[in-house]
């Protein structure tokens, strides 16, 4: 909305630059020569040179002479359509092209303010818990962001605290669930996530997430026969065109591969025309050779204790290794391979990628996401199918 103090400015404004404009149009037309004449004729009726009605008529005729020069009409005519139309060419223009906002003080402070960043954007909505926690969606706001920032211990706090207030939530028992297993050392779907999970497909069989972490947990058990007829089940479930089918039948093939289990011996089917198992199927999948190595300068600072994670992830999007070992920092110099065996979900494998980025790091508290101190090094985005041996060298401080 437009503010008065806006208006107020704008008409102003634009008074001023019609002033310049009208005046010269408004002031009589100025003829020289006639001017001179005038005064002549003024100056000998005064002298007696002339007689009143000989000067009244030698006036009249030198005004006849030049008509328009006494006459302001055509110029009084633009001044009114400049009077008339300027300002709506102006309000115009600026409905198009202008923000009254620009004289708004708290809009232009508001406008120059940076965006605030994912910390601040947390502690808003923590802030605002702590003076409501009844709040599920804000828990479930705040579970999701600690989630995408790999904050496992946190968002599984968070999504706790969001399965008190909506205990019979499906969606709520799933996410809490695989968040628990995110946060564990072993990342395994068992024990009390497990049987969150199937609390949530009891309520809830067709449920599309719970079906696809029920399948990892048999997957993970060993019983890769119920996993796979469980994925089978999602991928009946899942429209034709689901972006995800082809992952989902990629797991598929693979855990069939592994396990020699034939197409027969899960209890449902793909009806899609993608159910044909690939011809490249390969049931090792990529394997990376890894070859690590410390710059000398930094080696004075590595501790006992401290721990050296060698991974792969994708070059964009989510942090979470495909791939991951955790070894000894006193190891090195070592060579390590990476393979699909050590992904922390089976769905987010070296083979899901066609690149990946390798890296590793050295972390003095244990903790597999970067911390201020640790020291990295990451590679360019490779080709996952590389077979020759890649050499990293630890030569940066994580800041």
């Amino acid at each position: 909305m437009v503010t008065g103090t806006f208006m107020a400015i704008s008409a102003t404004l634009t008074l001023a630059a019609l002033a310049f404009l009208l005046l010269p149009l408004l002031r009589p037309a100025r003829n020289d020569a006639q001017h001179e004449r005038l005064a002549a004729l003024e100056a000998a009726r005064a002298a007696g040179v002339l007689e009143a009605s000989e000067y009244t008529a030698k006036r009249a005729a030198l005004l006849a002479a030049q008509p328009g020069a006494s006459s302001p009409k055509p110029a009084r005519g633009m001044a009114l359509a400049l009077l008339i139309l300027t300002p709506l060419l102006a309000f115009g223009l600026y409905r198009k092209l202008g923000d009254p906002r620009a004289f708004d003080a708290s809009s232009q402070e508001q406008a120059a303010a940076p965006a605030p960043s994912m910390d601040q954007a947390i502690a808003a909505v923590k802030q605002r818990l702590a003076e409501r926690p009844d709040d599920l969606q804000g828990w479930l706001l705040l579970a999701r962001a600690q989630k995408t920032l790999e904050n496992f211990a946190d968002a599984h706090d968070a999504f706790t605290k969001a399965l008190e207030l909506a205990p019979d939530s499906p969606d709520v028992m799933v996410e809490s669930a695989e968040a628990q297993v995110l946060a564990s050392q072993e990342k395994r779907f068992d024990g009390e996530p497990l049987e969150r999970l199937k609390a949530a497909l009891a309520i809830d069989p067709n449920h599309q997430r719970g079906l696809w972490l029920l399948g990892v947990a048999q997957v993970q058990a060993g019983n890769s026969a119920e996993g796979v007829a469980t994925w089978e089940k999602l991928l009946a479930l899942l429209p034709p065109d689901a972006p995800v089918r082809q992952t989902l039948r990629q797991n598929i093939d693979q855990v069939r591969a592994e396990s020699r289990l034939a197409a027969s011996d899960s209890a449902a089917s793909d009806p899609s025309p993608t159910q044909t198992p690939s011809p490249t199927s390969n049931a090792t999948g990529p394997r990376l050779v890894v070859e690590v190595d410390i710059a000398p300068e930094l080696k004075s600072r590595i501790q006992p204790n401290d721990t050296l994670f060698v991974f792969a992830r994708a070059p964009l999007g989510p942090k979470m290794p495909l791939a991951i070992q955790r070894l000894s920092a006193s190891q090195l110099p070592l060579r390590v391979e990476l393979t699909n065996e050590q992904a922390m979900l089976p769905q987010m494998n070296l083979s899901s990628l066609a690149e990946v980025v390798v890296g590793a790091r050295i972390s003095r508290s244990g903790n597999a996401q970067a911390q201020p101190g640790d020291l990295e090094t990451l590679s360019a985005p490779l080709p996952s199918s590389r077979v020759e041996p890649i050499s990293l060298v630890i030569d940066s401080v994580t800041q």
